[in-house]
């Protein structure tokens, strides 16, 4: 693709342009080659571009004294993440059932889907139009799966669920696997049977290995827009809302209530039967045991320091109720 070809999708002007070349890749600042095209994310980087043997670079304003082509676009970041999308499109699959794929009774599938190797769809599943299921995905009976949607590798859908329009599934998640509720009887752990559902919106993708579980008797909900990390939990009842944000090793028990526009960063554990408001951000490591008003930034992780430090700062602590009574 051209220099001026992209500058034209990007809406953007061109700078210092020499040559018309074609642009084959996009890189970063540090692995650029000629044919490649990169971006200047932050101005601390300015000091490397001399150094670039990239064909163009992305900018948000035109940078004087360096001999390479310049794309000035509002946001080069995101200019760059768009482009990224036109140079490296996702692969074609064409319409198609595999025969070691095992469809069940009265399953409905729509237009121009592609069902790989070794799939079980169980009974009574209805699929939409351009849905691709890779192999050795299982699909639950009474699970409706609409438009668009991907099912990487491995994914693990049990019975009764709802996905969106355009959700994407990432290999070994389990969706609708039974909450972890029990009850004492005669002195032993007693299974409650899970008979709810999960339900996931319109444009959530979920990452690899993360489970949400089903429902006690009602729904869990992941609202429309939100994006799941690899390796989150979601327990049984929950209601995740729109476009919020889980970052990986997020644990979140039973009957949580999260707002929209939510972040929880990596390792956020929330007791059960939380509320968490909307656009509230909680830090790394963060452990959520009472409920957080809506618009705030919260967090009570420590961070790393160094060890010899830490082990004073723990004799301290441990004499704080001594020094308290002084």
């Amino acid at each position: 693709m051209k220099i001026t070809e992209i500058a034209k999708f990007l809406n953007g002007e061109i700078f210092n342009i020499k040559e018309d070349e074609d642009i084959t890749s996009a890189k970063s600042i540090y692995s650029a080659t000629k044919g490649s095209i990169t971006f200047l994310s932050d101005k601390k980087l300015l000091g490397q571009l001399k150094e670039i043997k990239a064909s163009a670079i992305l900018v948000s304003q035109p940078i004087e004294d360096i001999d390479i082509t310049q794309i000035v676009v509002k946001n080069p970041a995101v200019a760059f993440y768009k482009l990224i999308e036109l140079l490296y499109p996702e692969e074609e699959n064409k319409e198609y059932i595999s025969p070691t794929a095992k469809i069940g009774n009265n399953v409905k599938i729509g237009k121009n889907c592609y069902i790989s190797d070794y799939v079980v769809i169980e009974d009574n599943v209805e699929i939409g139009d351009n849905v691709k299921i890779y192999p050795f995905c299982f699909v639950g009976k009474n699970t409706k799966i609409l438009n668009d949607v991907i099912l990487y590798p491995n994914v693990t859908i049990y019975k009764d669920t709802f996905i969106g329009n355009r959700v994407i599934i990432h290999s070994g998640a389990v969706i609708a696997g039974d909450g972890f509720g029990y009850y004492q009887e005669d002195g032993k752990h007693k299974k409650i049977k899970h008979i709810g559902k999960v339900i996931i919106e319109d444009d959530v993708e979920i990452g690899a290995n993360t489970t949400i579980d089903r429902a006690l008797t009602d729904e869990t909900i992941i609202k429309s827009g939100t994006k799941i990390d690899n390796l989150v939990m979601i327990g049984h009842n929950c209601k995740i809302g729109e476009n919020s944000i889980l970052v990986s090793q997020v644990g979140i028990a039973g009957s949580c209530n999260i707002g929209k526009n939510v972040i929880l960063a990596g390792q956020v554990g929330v007791a059960d039967h939380i509320n968490i408001g909307d656009n509230v951000i909680v830090t790394a490591k963060s452990g959520v045991g009472t409920d957080l008003p809506p618009n705030n930034v919260y967090g009570s992780g420590i961070p790393a320091i160094e060890w010899k430090k830490w082990k004073k700062i723990l004799v301290y602590i441990y004499k704080l109720n001594e020094l308290f009574k002084k």
